[in-house]
C-alpha cells in the first residue's frame, strides 16, 4: 500500500504527487458530494419558482406572491456569507474535510425541514417564516461549499491539471441541479396540478434525508489535502489565520474575486429560477421548464470541464473572458428563442445559455479561487469573497430580472440589458486579472503573485 501510517493522506514518503487512485477517490468525492449538496439547494429554487408563490405567499395579487417567493429564493443569499465566515474558519484552521462534512450535514436537515413546514392555510404568518428560517440555515452550509469543494479538489491536483479538478465542483454543481431536475419532473408527471402544489413538492425534500447520509459518508472518508498538510507540518498548533488577517493581507484578491464571478454567479440563478417563471408566464408548461433545466445542467456538466482543461492550456484569463463575452452575446438571443413559442427553441436556449454563458466561467471559476489565496487563509479568502459576491449579483437576480420585467409590462429586454452588464463586469475583471497557472499554492502569503501586489509569477515546485 502507498498510504503507510504518519504520512500526510495521499503523499507518499518522498512527498510526490498523490497516487491515481487517491486522484480518482478525490475527483469523485468532489463531484458527488458537490452535486449531492446542491441538489438542496436547486429543489428552493425550483418550488420557489413553482408552488411557493401560492403554498406559503397567499395574495390576491400573483405577481406579488411571485415577487415574496423569489425574494425568499435571495434570502438564503444572506447567509451565505455568515457561512461562508463560519466554515472558512473551521477549514482554515482545522482543515478542509471537517469542514465540508459540516456543511453537507447543514444543507441536508434544514432541506429536510422544509418538506414539513405546514402550509400558510393551516399556520398562518409561521408558515413563511419557517420557510424563511430554513433557507436561511440552508444558505449558511451553503456558503463555503462551493469555495470548499474547490480548494479542496486544486490542493489535491497535479500542476498541470488544476484547472480540470478545479472544475469538477462546477460540474457536480449542475449534476445537483439535475437531479433535483428529473426529481421535480418525475413527481410532476406522476401528480396532477392540484396534487402537486398541496403535498408533492414535499417529496424531493423529504428525500434529501436520504441524499444526507449519502453524503457524510462519501466526505468522511475524505483525507486531508497535501497544501494543508504542509501548511501544519513542524508547528505545534493549528493555524491561525484569522478573517482580519485575511482582509488585511489578499484584500485585492477578494475584491478581484467579486468581478470574476459576478456574471456566472448571477446568470446561473437568473437562467434557473427567472428563466422558469418566465416559461410559465409565456405559456410553457411546468414540464418544459423542468426539462430545459436538466438538459442545460447535462451541457454545463460538459463545458465546465473542457473550460478547465482549455485553462490548463490556455491560461485562466482568456477562458473567463470567452465566457463572459458569449454571455453578452447571447443575452437577447436568449429571449428571441423563448418568446417563439416552440418548446424545442425554448429548451434549447436554456441548453446554450447555461452551457456557454456560465459553463465557460463556472468551470475556470474553481481553479482561481485557489491559485489567488495562500494556504493559511485560502478557505476563508475563497469563501468569504465568493459568497459576498454572491448577496450583491446572485441571490437577488432572479427577483430583480421579475422586477425589470415588470416594470417593462412583462418585456424581457430591460433583463438582456441587466445579462449584459453582468457579462461586462466579469469580462473587465477578467482582463485585470494576473494569470494564476503557474503560481505556487504552498508559498508565503508575502510571497505569492498577486497577494499585496506582487506581480511575479511562481512556478510550483512541489508537484
Amino acid at each position: 500500500m502507498s498510504d503507510e501510517p504518519k504520512r500526510s493522506p495521499g503523499v507518499n514518503a518522498a512527498g510526490s504527487a498523490p497516487s491515481r487512485t487517491v486522484l480518482r477517490r478525490v475527483a469523485g468525492a468532489v463531484l458527488l458530494g458537490s452535486a449531492l449538496e446542491w441538489y438542496d439547494y436547486f429543489l428552493f429554487g425550483a418550488a420557489a419558482a413553482l408552488v411557493f408563490d401560492t403554498v406559503f405567499f397567499p395574495s390576491h395579487d400573483p405577481a406579488v406572491a411571485v415577487l415574496l417567493s423569489l425574494a425568499t429564493f435571495g434570502a438564503g443569499f444572506v447567509a451565505r456569507p455568515v457561512g461562508a465566515v463560519v466554515f472558512g474558519r473551521i477549514g482554515d484552521k482545522y482543515g478542509r474535510r471537517p469542514a465540508l462534512v459540516a456543511t453537507v450535514l447543514l444543507m441536508g436537515l434544514a432541506t429536510t425541514a422544509m418538506a414539513l413546514i405546514p402550509p400558510h392555510a393551516s399556520i398562518g404568518v409561521w408558515a413563511p417564516i419557517l420557510l424563511v428560517i430554513a433557507r436561511l440555515l440552508q444558505g449558511m452550509g451553503s456558503g463555503a461549499e462551493y469555495s470548499g469543494a474547490s480548494v479542496f479538489a486544486v490542493e489535491y491536483a497535479p500542476k498541470n491539471r488544476r484547472g480540470l479538478y478545479g472544475s469538477l465542483s462546477a460540474a457536480g454543481v449542475y449534476l445537483g441541479m439535475v437531479l433535483s431536475s428529473a426529481t421535480v419532473l418525475l413527481v410532476t408527471t406522476l401528480t396532477t396540478e392540484d396534487q402537486f402544489a398541496s403535498w408533492g413538492w414535499r417529496i424531493p425534500f423529504l428525500a434529501s434525508l436520504v441524499l444526507v447520509a449519502l453524503g457524510l459518508w462519501i466526505r468522511v472518508r475524505l483525507d486531508e489535502t497535501p497544501a494543508f498538510e504542509h501548511e501544519v507540518a513542524g508547528t505545534a498548533e493549528k493555524p491561525t489565520a484569522s478573517l482580519r488577517t485575511v482582509l488585511r493581507t489578499e484584500w485585492r484578491s477578494m475584491i478581484l474575486v467579486a468581478a470574476l464571478v459576478a456574471a456566472p454567479l448571477a446568470l446561473s440563478h437568473l437562467y434557473q429560477v427567472f428563466a422558469l417563471s418566465y416559461l410559465d408566464s409565456s405559456g410553457y408548461s411546468a414540464g418544459i421548464g423542468t426539462l430545459g433545466l436538466m438538459i442545460a445542467g447535462v451541457t454545463v456538466m460538459v463545458t465546465a470541464p473542457l473550460a478547465g482543461v482549455a485553462s490548463d492550456r490556455f491560461g485562466r484569463r482568456p477562458v473567463l473572458m470567452t465566457g463572459a463575452g458569449f454571455a453578452i452575446a447571447f443575452a437577447f438571443p436568449f429571449f428571441w428563442l423563448v418568446d417563439s413559442g416552440q418548446p424545442g427553441l425554448a429548451v434549447l436556449a436554456m441548453a446554450v445559455a447555461q452551457g456557454g454563458s456560465v459553463g465557460i466561467a463556472f468551470g475556470v471559476q474553481g481553479v482561481l479561487l485557489a491559485e489567488l489565496f495562500s494556504t493559511g487563509g485560502r478557505y476563508s479568502g475563497a469563501a468569504i469573497s465568493r459568497e459576498a459576491a454572491a448577496v450583491v449579483f446572485g441571490g437577488f437576480a432572479p427577483f430583480l430580472a421579475a422586477t425589470l420585467s415588470a416594470s417593462a409590462g412583462g418585456a424581457p429586454w430591460p433583463v438582456a440589458l441587466y445579462v449584459i452588464a453582468l457579462g461586462l463586469i466579469t469580462l473587465i475583471g477578467g482582463w485585470c486579472a494576473p494569470e494564476t497557472s503557474r503560481r505556487s499554492l504552498t508559498v508565503p502569503a508575502a510571497d505569492s503573485p498577486g497577494v499585496d501586489g506582487a506581480t511575479a509569477d511562481v512556478v510550483d515546485h512541489q508537484r
